[in-house]
């Protein structure tokens, strides 16, 4: 959607919250109103009834409420109160929530009043000099709301929205204040595009990668084990061993070398990097041993890869080196984001490397590593993506570091992106701290960007202001390198997770967990599926994966073929055999696939296998 839709929509969407908040004062007068925003591809409203818990099966009365106040056509009419009138509306009002809004507005003291929205009210802070004037306020029929708007000209202009769901919110995001009921709405210009929305939505619910989890049997949450924590089922672990397998061999292939380090670190280490002083936050610790050490559950690799450098590394001779870990991460996540693997506590499994550098080998290394990129991409048949660079604004910001080398940095990475014609977009002023960065970017099954790895380049922990890593250069002096930290699937666990909202579960035949299902239509043919199966032990797929042994299940039950085919299909089994008493006679098998069904002779098996 372009920025022009979005300007257009966002007046409609919240004259939609306004006109929310008078239906919901209709139907129950004695309710508080909070704030109602625009949100993306809609709008919400806080609201406290008392005794009331509103529910999906009143959104019908509420809708029907609303579109009374639409099909009146009431104008929106614009009007500014000094900040006491305002109060004492409030007071007459009966809206306490509005009042200690414009309290705070009241101390907070600013000339611009009129011009901020409710929420933004709430968060202002004392203001050197000014002196408060008015605040604003819209009209339309006999309801009255706080506000700045902007609005469309009526009520009648408003789209078509429709209300998806209420949720508990504290007000003001703060969990010692009264929990209020947050009703939220979608909304766009015409019924069709609302159509297509919903539609969407459904679409995504089946693709979920939670749902998709547990009916495929993958991993599931255990209360008893903790939120954030997934367990993997065989099949779940089969698919995250796979892609690491996959990575490994990859990476080999390129001059990688694997290492391993612990899951348990003393705190200086953490304070030599800057992790304690910035990350601690996120960061899970234990209490002091006998010693007085203090450790933390490793969040990140970075550190300990860089203590191994310190005993590889001597002369410029030793580089690039590059080093990968696939190593179980953990971080401290507010339990409120936790989404099955796409955001979780741990093992986070990262599919991690730090390559280290010379300024002169950072263009050469970032071409080859922007190719390796494509490559995985490919190979997953992803092609909906792009670059975001988040470059430094030295203008504005300081970075630790030496500028020339970040200054360097930046320039190589759009020069690179530019000669290989990479499409990408650039944030100025949003670099990491440490050096510039280049996320890899695509739209979720929401159409909702996200981003599925990043590749970091580090100037600042390499530096003397951090953990002083150093090589002798050709003039036998000491340098210090650039740290490229590198994450093609990003974790493993959310890897699979986004593979399985981009696929709905039909993973690619060599990555599905079971990729051949036998199924027999009567106990006759068990003698002829043994030699079935003895052709599918020898098969050994080579592509992408090398030496990936084929996976296969007997389905012999005494149930109808029907059934076994249902069964099959619903566990997304990308390949049947079906095997009667005709085949045994013929020497043939009966396949199955998505594209349909066909029969090939046995000889045939492994070949059509492998060509899967």
């Amino acid at each position: 959607m372009s920025d022009n839709q979005q300007n257009e929509l966002h007046p409609m969407r919240h004259s939609l919250a306004h006109i929310m908040a008078a239906a919901v004062t209709t139907i129950w007068p004695e309710a508080k109103l909070g704030v109602g925003p625009v949100v993306e591809n809609g709008f919400y409203y806080d609201v406290d009834i008392p005794d009331v818990a509103i529910s999906e099966d009143d959104f019908k009365k509420i809708e029907k409420a609303m579109y009374k106040v639409i099909n009146k056509d009431e104008s929106f009419v614009q009007s500014n109160k000094p900040i006491v009138e305002a109060l004492q509306w409030a007071k007459d009002a009966k809206q306490p929530y509005k009042e200690e809004l414009l309290n705070d507005l009241k101390r907070a003291g600013t000339t611009v009043a009129k011009d901020l929205s409710a929420e933004e009210m709430g968060t202002l802070t004392d203001a050197e000099g000014s002196k408060l004037d008015e605040v604003g306020f819209y009209t339309n029929g006999d309801f009255t709301d706080l506000c700045r708007g902007p609005h469309v000209e009526s009520t009648g202009k408003v789209g078509a929205f429709k209300l998806m769901r209420v949720a508990g919110a504290y007000w003001r995001g703060n969990e010692k204040n009264p929990q209020m009921q947050r009703l939220y709405g979608v909304a766009f210009e015409t019924k069709e595009e609302l159509k297509e929305y919903l539609q969407m939505l459904e679409e995504a619910k089946k693709r979920d990668h939670r749902k998709l989890g547990k009916e495929l049997d993958l991993f599931f949450i255990s209360e008893d084990v903790g939120a954030g924590l997934p367990l993997m089922m065989p099949k779940g672990e089969t698919i995250k061993d796979l892609l690491m397998r996959y990575m490994r061999q990859e990476e080999k292939t390129r001059g990688y070398q694997y290492v391993s380090t612990p899951v348990l670190t003393q705190e200086k280490l953490y304070e030599r990097s800057g992790h304690a002083q910035f990350y601690a936050e996120d960061m899970y610790s234990t209490a002091e041993d006998e010693e007085g050490n203090k450790f933390y559950l490793k969040p990140m690799n970075c550190p300990h890869n860089h203590m191994i450098y310190e005993r590889m590394v001597e002369s410029y001779k030793d580089l690039p080196l590059r080093l990968s870990e696939h190593a179980g991460l953990y971080r401290y996540e507010l339990s409120g984001t936790l989404t099955g693997l796409i955001r979780m506590r741990g093992p986070i499994t990262q599919n991690d490397s730090h390559v280290y550098v010379t300024n002169d080998q950072l263009r050469d290394e970032l071409k080859d590593l922007m190719e390796f990129f494509a490559e995985v991409y490919a190979t997953f048949d992803f092609k909906d993506y792009w670059y975001r660079v988040s470059l430094p604004d030295f203008s504005k910001d300081k970075y630790g570091g030496d500028e020339k080398a970040w200054r360097h940095a930046a320039k190589v990475i759009t020069d690179v992106l530019d000669e290989i014609g990479a499409e990408y977009v650039t944030e100025e002023g949003e670099a990491a701290f440490y050096g510039p960065k280049i996320d890899v970017q695509t739209r979720n099954v929401l159409g909702k960007e996200d981003s599925i790895a990043t590749m970091q380049i580090d100037i600042l922990v390499p530096s003397e202001a951090r953990m002083n890593l150093v090589y002798k250069n050709a003039d036998n002096q000491d340098e210090h390198p650039i740290i490229i930290h590198k994450s093609i699937m990003g974790a493993f666990e959310r890897f699979m997770g986004f593979l399985l909202e981009q696929t709905a579960g039909h993973f690619p035949f060599w990555l599905a967990p079971e990729q051949v299902r036998i199924l027999t239509i009567n106990d006759s043919v068990l003698d002829y599926v043994s030699e079935v199966k003895e052709v599918l032990s020898g098969i050994v797929l080579m592509k992408p994966l090398k030496y990936n042994e084929l996976r296969y299940e007997l389905d012999d039950r005494s149930e109808s073929l029907g059934k076994k085919i249902r069964e099959a299909s619903k566990q997304k089994v990308p390949l049947m055999l079906i095997i009667g008493e005709r085949d045994k006679q013929d020497r043939t098998v009966s396949v199955r696939t998505s594209e349909g069904e066909s029969t090939i002779k046995l000889e045939e098996l492994q070949d059509f296998v492998q060509s899967l």
